[in-house]
């Protein structure tokens, strides 16, 4: 977890990487496209930094619920904007992908941190749907 967050520290360093993840995310989730048409992108980036956050955090939490993905999994649920499960691995990996890119010191054990870190906040996420 401290490896993700270290990344992911050096990687918000840069104004464009948000911004880069969400070209990547859309190209490669092209289903993703139209829920971003109205979208103010620099609110969104906002709102995406936070919740990178809270992924990153996610698993030192206690087992409990409510806890601090709840708000953001209703959110992301069938009962609000319909975020299927299946954009969480486009998402993951578009993620990945920009985090090589921002991060000079991206290994393949960094990678491997970020996967292992965001796996439970990613499967709460796709319980909540």
């Amino acid at each position: 977890m401290a490896l993700a967050k270290a990344s992911y520290d050096r990687c918000c360093k840069s104004p464009d990487f948000l911004r880069t993840f969400y070209r990547s995310f859309l190209a490669a989730c092209p289903d993703a496209v139209p829920r971003f048409a109205s979208t103010d992108f620099e609110l969104q980036t906002k709102l995406l930094r936070h919740a990178i956050g809270l992924l990153l955090i996610f698993p030192n939490q206690p087992n409990k619920e409510p806890n601090l993905l709840s708000r953001l999994a209703e959110r992301h649920s069938r009962r609000d904007l319909n975020i299927e499960p299946v954009f969480y691995g486009p998402f993951v990996e578009a993620l990945i992908t920009t985090v090589k890119q921002f991060d000079g010191k991206c290994t393949p054990t960094v990678e491997s941190a970020w996967r292992e870190t965001l796996a439970p906040g990613v499967a709460f996420m796709k319980s909540k749907h």
